[in-house]
């Protein structure tokens, strides 16, 4: 089963799309792995070997779910800050009626100098009315993505996903003498209903709804990096990705742009905790040319998405 893991890891077929769920259960096999490690070297059991070979072969395809960085925690650069704001819990979908206050103190606080927010809700601007410049796209009525700065904004644009109501923004920022691209993107959700009763018929629809957001994710993966492969600046990326580390879509984005968390964080990275369990699916990557320093996931519980935040040298 790792074997397989580690296959949809490195290879994207439709044909795979069933069973691709099993890349979310890394973390697990790390876990059993290490377990049995321990307990075959207290028993001097020589099935030791085995567990140590399963968890070298998943460091060296770089899926490992811990990061270890002994880099200066000086804050300097670009300060910049993602976050998946869930429409600022606008239909109180978190059971809190001082989330918005919390929210507005968190920004009062910890202010950036450039800020991208999915799921963005037009009725809290007022939390952002210090920035300067600002580019929102509402892909409805009331909601969708923002780009705010402090620097100009000097064009900027959409990155439009076929048959999604999910896509991209853009917005070309002058930082000085210099202008960079930055991009903030939400792939397609996979929409689980863990709360509903399991039975044959439930699993069928989870696995096949995980089936056609994977191949959504792909597409809208290969439309994002070609348009990204097209800018005149350098790049950086926010993004949702609504997957993880160890997913196809994220080799394929990290093998054109670096993931800050691995250059410059240090932990598990979770930013979004998915009935108790957590995962990494908020990232910030940037063009290999700009170095990033003291990558930080706030604690702060303003949204079910974790507020990620990097300092870039650009």
């Amino acid at each position: 089963m790792i074997g397989i893991c580690i296959s949809l890891y490195h290879i994207y077929n439709p044909d795979f799309s069933s069973i691709s769920f099993l890349t979310l259960l890394f973390p697990v096999f790390y876990i059993v792995n290490i377990f049995f490690l321990i307990y075959w070297l207290l028993k001097l059991d020589l099935r030791l070997f085995l567990s140590l070979i399963i968890l070298l072969l998943l460091f060296y395809n770089s899926l490992s779910v811990y990061n270890i960085n002994n880099q200066s925690l000086e804050k300097k650069g670009l300060n910049f800050m993602s976050f998946n704001a869930r429409l600022f819990n606008h239909y109180n979908w978190i059971e809190d009626d001082d989330l918005t206050e919390k929210t507005e103190d968190f920004f009062k606080k910890n202010m950036p100098d450039l800020l991208a927010i999915q799921e963005y809700h037009k009725d809290y601007e007022y939390l952002f009315k210090e920035f300067k410049y600002q580019h929102i796209f509402l892909s409805n009525k009331n909601s969708g993505k923002s780009i705010f700065s402090n620097n100009q904004i000097v064009d900027k644009g959409i990155v439009g996903f076929e048959n999604s109501n999910f896509n991209a923004i853009y917005a070309d920022i002058v930082f000085n003498g210099d202008t960079i691209r930055v991009y903030n993107a939400h792939f397609e959700s996979f929409k689980f209903d863990l709360n509903k009763e399991f039975n044959q018929k439930s699993i069928l629809n989870m696995i096949k709804k995980y089936k056609n957001t994977y191949k959504f994710q792909k597409d809208q993966s290969d439309v994002l990096l070609n348009h990204i492969k097209k800018s005149p600046f350098k790049v950086i990326l926010a993004i949702d990705m609504n997957n993880t580390e160890h997913s196809f879509v994220y080799k394929q984005i990290k093998e054109k742009l670096n993931d800050t968390f691995i250059f410059s964080g240090n932990g598990f990275g979770s930013t979004y905790w998915f009935n108790l369990m957590p995962f990494r699916i908020d990232y910030i990557f940037v063009s290999p040319s700009i170095l990033s320093n003291n990558f930080e996931i706030y604690s702060d519980k303003i949204s079910d998405h974790k507020v990620i935040n990097v300092f870039l040298n650009i």
